[in-house]
């Protein structure tokens, strides 16, 4: 447990944002009935749409920090960097599977992968980088509640490290990131007002991949049989 009550709090709402998802109807649907090959397509196209938006909605939170805070500045540039190109995995992923077709990623997003990409657009242009980190936060430390789930797929469509390097390969990459966002988050959380923002970010994220997954979920139940 950090000694930064910021982190503090954060870690708090993560745990309480998974723990919720938990209990909603994709996470309950896979550990009771499993995954299969639909499910899971439907699954990576949503996270393909939102992911291919991450190194834009990141850079352009830049913008509203001050000049003088190179460091922050810094952290923004090279976090898009880094998240550029970050959904060819999933692509990579869905060929290696042999389950690919360009009617799996043309596929309109769910409502909720909608809200998403445009409230992290929102949030870079209303607020900026301090705000985001919220986002940032739980992302880029999401893989421990997301292993009891990964290994669900992982045991149900016979998948290996090659064919899940979105996982797999982006964990070795947000370990690295998680650690420079806690101390982005040390140093630039500076007022009562940031720190609010910071928490609210990271609540409607959390909240909306949710939505997300029971979107996904719902649409594939609803599939003629």
């Amino acid at each position: 447990m950090s000694d930064n009550p910021v982190l503090r709090d954060l870690e708090a709402i993560a745990e309480e944002g998974w723990a919720e998802i938990r209990r909603e109807p994709y996470w309950v649907h896979v550990t009771t009935h499993g995954m299969d090959k639909d499910l899971y397509v439907r699954t990576m196209a949503e996270l393909y749409h939102y992911t291919r938006h991450n190194s834009i909605n990141q850079a352009l939170a830049a913008w509203r920090v001050p000049p003088e805070d190179m460091a922050l500045l810094r952290f923004c540039y090279h976090h898009a960097d880094e998240e550029l190109g970050h959904e060819k995995m999933i692509i990579h992923d869905l060929d290696r599977m042999g389950v690919l077709s360009s009617e799996a990623v043309a596929r309109q997003p769910t409502p909720a992968t909608q809200a998403l990409i445009g409230y992290l657009y929102g949030v870079g242009l209303q607020y900026g980088a301090v705000a985001r980190l919220g986002y940032s936060y739980w992302a880029e430390t999401c893989y421990g509640h997301l292993a009891e789930l990964l290994e669900r797929v992982r045991a149900d469509l016979g998948l290996t490290d090659r064919q899940m390097t979105f996982f797999v390969a982006h964990q070795e990459v947000d370990t690295k990131h998680a650690e420079e966002v806690k101390r982005v988050i040390s140093r630039f959380v500076r007022t009562d007002e940031e720190r609010g923002q910071v928490k609210a970010v990271a609540r409607t994220t959390l909240y909306l991949t949710g939505q997300i997954l029971d979107n996904v979920v719902r649409a594939y139940r609803s599939i003629p049989t």
